[in-house]
């Protein structure tokens, strides 16, 4: 039996409610005569029934006559920091590795444009964190993923895309890869056999004392030769940037 997808179209009738499991939460949906009652239930309710009347004690969106809710996923809307201590990349060398960046449910009323967004949920908790400097850092996401060397042996989970990273050093000393800025919000989602991808993160490392450049693109190899793109960058700024990718945390009890 085919797997069923935790995205696609519902159609409900005026009146018609449905809870959806998606396991860190159940989404309660209720069909009213133009809108939406959505409501997100945490894991308190594991194992009880939830009524309808705690669903229409959610948000309500009014949408118009259209029984058509469309639930898709999308990329976050900050970008995401990786953090590790286990990557260490030897002077002109170039290594890919992958990482798990945690989605984003939308839901759309009648069709999947920008102006019929009605709701977003994290499939997976999010958590803020701080990119850079005090003074000239940046809002990101803190992303709890671990590396992996090997695209074919990760598991498909629909809550999840794979990020493709593939890091250039080009400077004479070892990289030691501390905290990694992934701009997923300038990034596309595309599907490639069973798994969700997202754009193929190309870096260049130049030294701590330079920036370094950045490429979010597509591949072959990760996309296919037909790219089906499910969703388009939140934020494009275009295809080649020059920016602080990398970041090292100064240990003050050592002297320099």
């Amino acid at each position: 039996m085919a797997k069923v997808s935790i995205y696609g179209k519902k159609q409900l009738n005026p009146g018609e409610s449905e809870l959806i499991d998606y396991s860190t939460f159940k989404l309660g949906i209720k069909r009213s005569d133009e809108g939406w009652y959505l409501k997100a239930f945490d894991d308190t309710h594991d194992g009880q029934e939830i009524a309808t009347s705690e669903i229409i004690d959610g948000t309500y969106y009014h949408s118009g006559k259209s029984n058509k809710l469309i639930l898709a996923p999308a990329l976050p809307a900050k970008p995401m920091v990786f953090k590790s201590n286990r990557i260490i990349i030897s002077p002109k060398q170039r290594l890919t590795f992958f990482v798990k960046i945690p989605l984003i449910l939308q839901l759309y009323a009648s069709k999947k444009q920008d102006e019929n967004l009605l709701a977003e949920f994290p499939l997976q908790q999010i958590s803020n964190t701080w990119f850079g400097e005090p003074v000239n850092g940046e809002v990101a996401f803190a992303l709890e993923s671990d590396h992996y060397l090997d695209f074919k042996t990760m598991e498909d989970d629909e809550r999840f895309a794979i990020c493709p990273i593939t890091i250039f050093n080009n400077d004479n000393a070892a990289l030691e890869l501390d905290r990694l800025i992934i701009r997923v919000d300038q990034m596309h989602l595309l599907k490639y056999k069973e798994h969700l991808v997202t754009s193929h993160v190309k870096l260049e490392y130049k030294g701590k004392d330079h920036l370094s450049s950045a490429n979010y693109g597509f591949s072959k190899v990760f996309h296919g030769e037909n790219h089906e793109i499910i969703a388009k960058p939140r934020n494009p700024e275009g295809k080649s940037l020059l920016k602080i990718n990398f970041h090292f945390i100064k240990n003050i009890y050592r002297s320099e």
